[in-house]
């Protein structure tokens, strides 16, 4: 998901700070579900969903900042 994110911030031209800002705020948004991976019982679940936690939580760029 944080490479989507990424591809939408550095293809966006012209820049759609919205839809970049939604695409954000989907993900942000979608991290219970990280939440639920990362408590699986299959280790390989539970991995990628400790990654993912891991990588919303320390995602910052302007596109989460509020305005």
């Amino acid at each position: 998901m944080i490479e989507l994110l990424q591809t939408i911030l550095e293809h966006a031209s012209p820049p759609q700070i919205a839809v970049q800002h939604a695409a954000h705020r989907a993900v942000l948004d979608g991290r219970s579900i990280a939440d639920v991976l990362a408590g699986n019982a299959n280790a390989v679940v539970q991995a990628a969903g400790r990654n993912l936690v891991t990588a919303i939580d320390s995602h910052v760029c302007d596109s989460c900042r509020p305005a």
